[in-house]
C-alpha cells in the first residue's frame, strides 16, 4: 500500500474543503450579525474569526466521521488519533497564517469602505489557499517520516 494514495489525498482535501465551507458560512454570518450591533471594525473582524473556527470545526468533524464510516474504519480511537495528528498543526497554521490574514485583510478591506460580506469572504479565500497548501505539506511529511496517513 502506498503511503499517500489518490483516494486518501482526495478525502483529506475534501474534508479540509468541507471544513472551509463551514467556515465560509460561519465567518460572514457571524460578522454580519455582529455588525448589526456594533460598527467597531475590530469586533466585526474578530467575530469573523470565531465564526470561522466554529463553522470549520463542525463541518470538518462531520465529514471526517462520515468518510471513516464509509471506509469502515470509524472508531472513536481512530477519530481521536486523527484529531491528535491533525488538530495541533491545523491550529498552529490557523493561528499564524489563516486567522491573521482573515483578521487583518478583512479589517483593511472594511476600513477601505468595502462591503463586509465581500471583504470577509475574499480574505477567507486567500487565507484558505495558504492553509490548504500548508496542510498538504504537513500531510506529506507526516506520511514520509512517521508513516501516518491522514
Amino acid at each position: 500500500m502506498k503511503i499517500i494514495n489518490t483516494k486518501n489525498t482526495i478525502n483529506f482535501n475534501k474534508e479540509i474543503i468541507f471544513g472551509e465551507i463551514g467556515a465560509l458560512i460561519g465567518a460572514p454570518l457571524s460578522a454580519y450579525i455582529i455588525s448589526e450591533f456594533t460598527s467597531n471594525v475590530k469586533y466585526i473582524a474578530f467575530s469573523a474569526v470565531l465564526g470561522g473556527i466554529i463553522g470549520g470545526a463542525l463541518f470538518w468533524l462531520s465529514i471526517r466521521s462520515y468518510d471513516k464510516k464509509i471506509e469502515k474504519k470509524f472508531s472513536v480511537k481512530n477519530l481521536a488519533e486523527d484529531i491528535i495528528y491533525f488538530t495541533p498543526i491545523a491550529f498552529l497554521v490557523s493561528l499564524f497564517i489563516y486567522y491573521p490574514i482573515l483578521f487583518f485583510y478583512s479589517e483593511y478591506l472594511i476600513n477601505d469602505q468595502h462591503k463586509i460580506l465581500y471583504s470577509v469572504m475574499f480574505s477567507q479565500l486567500i487565507a484558505f489557499s495558504l492553509f490548504l497548501i500548508m496542510m498538504n505539506i504537513y500531510r506529506y511529511f507526516l506520511a514520509k517520516i512517521y508513516k501516518k496517513v491522514l
